[in-house]
C-alpha cells in the first residue's frame, strides 16, 4: 500500500491566507498575525480531518474557551496533544468525544463567526489559545514521506551483475566493429577468426585488440616499418 501523502489531501483545497503576517481583512491593519490557514473548496463542501484523534469542542465557539470569534468549531486533539481547529463551519458532523480518522467528515465549510465569506480557518495549537504552530509545515512532519526501502545485498549483487554484463556486451559490440573496419580498410585480412576469437576468449580478445590496432595502423602509415 503507497504510503500516505498529506499533500494529495490539501490539493483538495485553495489556500486564501496562508500562516504569518498579514493585512486583517476586517480592520485594514496591517500588523496582525494570521494563526492558522484559510482554504477554500465550496460553500457547505465537507471538511474531512486531516488527523486521527478525540473531538474536544463540536459547537459555536463563545468568548472565554480559546475559540470566541471563529464561529462554528471543531476542535479535534490528535497522538502529541496538539489540537487542531477546524472554524468558521456551517455545521457539525461530530460530537465530544467522538473519535475520529483521517478522513471523516467533521463539519461543513461555512462563514460562521468572524468571517468575510466561505472558508475553512484551520489552525494547529500546541497546548491552548496562543500557542499556534505553522498547521502546514506540522502536518507535513506529522507525515513524513517515507524513503524507498534499500535494496538487499542479493539485490545490490543481482544488479552489479547485470552492469557489468551490459558493459561486456557493449565492449564487444565495439571491437565487433573495430574489426569491421580494419578489415574494411584492408587492414586485416581475417576479420572471421578475430571474431570467433572474440566469442570464445573475449576477455584475451580485448587486451589484443589495441595492440593489433596499433600494429595495423603502424603498418599501413609507416609502409611495414620500412
Amino acid at each position: 500500500m503507497p504510503a500516505f501523502n498529506i499533500d494529495d489531501m490539501l490539493r483538495e483545497y485553495r489556500v486564501t491566507s496562508p500562516y504569518g503576517p498579514r493585512k486583517d481583512p476586517i480592520t485594514g491593519a496591517s500588523e496582525t498575525f494570521h494563526t492558522g490557514v484559510d482554504l477554500v473548496k465550496a460553500h457547505r463542501a465537507p471538511i474531512r480531518a486531516f488527523v486521527d484523534g478525540t473531538i474536544t469542542h463540536a459547537k459555536i465557539g463563545v468568548s472565554g474557551t480559546g475559540y470566541g470569534g471563529f464561529g462554528i468549531v471543531v476542535a479535534v486533539r490528535d497522538k502529541n496533544g496538539y489540537t487542531h481547529m477546524y472554524a468558521h463551519l456551517d455545521d457539525v458532523s461530530v460530537h465530544v468525544g467522538d473519535m475520529v480518522q483521517r478522513g471523516d467528515v467533521v463539519g461543513h465549510q461555512g462563514s460562521t463567526g468572524r468571517s468575510t465569506g466561505s472558508h475553512l480557518h484551520y489552525e494547529v495549537r500546541r497546548r491552548g489559545y496562543g500557542t499556534h504552530t505553522d498547521p502546514i509545515a506540522y502536518l507535513r512532519e506529522y507525515y513524513p514521506v517515507s524513503k524507498p526501502d534499500a535494496p538487499t545485498p542479493e539485490l545490490a549483487e543481482k544488479a552489479e551483475e547485470d552492469v557489468m554484463k551490459a558493459i561486456e556486451a557493449w565492449k564487444l559490440e565495439l571491437a565487433d566493429k573495430a574489426i569491421d573496419s580494419l578489415a574494411v580498410k584492408k587492414l586485416l585480412q581475417n576479420a572471421d577468426e578475430w571474431k570467433a576469437r572474440l566469442r570464445k576468449e573475449p576477455q584475451k580478445v580485448l587486451e589484443d585488440l589495441p595492440w593489433l590496432l596499433f600494429v595495423m595502423v603502424d603498418r599501413a602509415t609507416n609502409g611495414g616499418g620500412k
